[in-house]
């Protein structure tokens, strides 16, 4: 079969229908956003970071959509060009998804947090949901990423990179044994963690009183404790340590 010829009529139609994706999903883009933007001015409330966090993956997810539905109108494209360049839309398409949620994780904790505020003098139930909401966002973090990479490797075309795929993640498991067997502390500090989240021995602003050290619980992420010592130093705590060693807690 010898070399397929593009007329100058088909590239002006292949050009016409990139360019009506480009047009069209960058001004259903900002209309949308536009749209958020003022109705979130007009309540004159706490930003959720709607702009921050999802205007970029949604506008990579409206072109990713519109050039997967128009590849197959364009004229003479070979098969397997146009297999591998549908394999590629639908990659980028499932980063931009993932993007997206990790994005919608961020806005979701936002909101959440809308009405808990840290600052006002009688504020124990706000660090009671922001030290849980900080340690679910990242244990909703992880379940997205992981989900992703699942997703991407079902939209590879090739049996060859699927069975690679596949091995990849047979490998990445038993790696994770091996880890998990070798890295006892860390996974005792993510349980740890789920616990403090659920029967809050400490929260955000805690007083507390350890090793001798007096200081207020300052940050909590998913494998240790940051606490700001009264002389402005800061002392690292793994989780774990506040469910198996005793610790003062002023606060309580």
């Amino acid at each position: 079969m010898g070399p397929i010829t593009l007329s100058r009529q088909d590239w002006l139609y292949g050009a016409f229908l990139i360019s009506a994706v480009l047009v069209f999903g960058n001004g259903f883009h900002y209309l949308m956003f536009r749209l958020l933007h003022k109705q979130q001015s007009e309540q004159r409330g706490r930003s959720l970071g709607i702009q921050k966090y999802l205007a970029w993956p949604v506008r990579g997810v409206f072109l990713s959509v519109g050039l997967r539905i128009i590849l197959p109108l364009v004229p003479k494209i070979p098969a397997l060009l146009l297999d591998r360049l549908e394999q590629l839309v639908e990659c980028l398409l499932v980063l931009f998804i993932g993007w997206l949620a990790l994005g919608g994780v961020y806005v979701f904790q936002a909101l959440m947090l809308m009405r808990f505020d840290t600052s006002v003098a009688d504020n124990l139930r706000a660090r009671r949901v922001h030290t849980q909401m900080q340690f679910f966002r990242r244990l909703l973090i992880a379940i997205v990423v992981l989900l992703d990479a699942g997703a991407l490797l079902w939209s590879l075309h090739d049996a060859r990179l699927w069975k690679f795929g596949t091995g990849l993640l047979a490998s990445a498991g038993l790696a994770s044994l091996v880890l998990a067997t070798a890295a006892k502390s860390t996974a005792s500090n993510l349980i740890a963690g789920m616990q403090i989240a659920l029967s809050e021995p400490i929260r955000i602003d805690d007083v507390v009183v350890i090793q001798g050290e007096w200081g207020r619980i300052e940050e909590i992420t998913s494998t240790y404790v940051i606490v700001k010592i009264w002389d402005e130093r800061r002392l690292v705590v793994p989780l774990s340590y506040f469910i198996e060693q005793p610790f003062e807690n002023w606060t309580r």
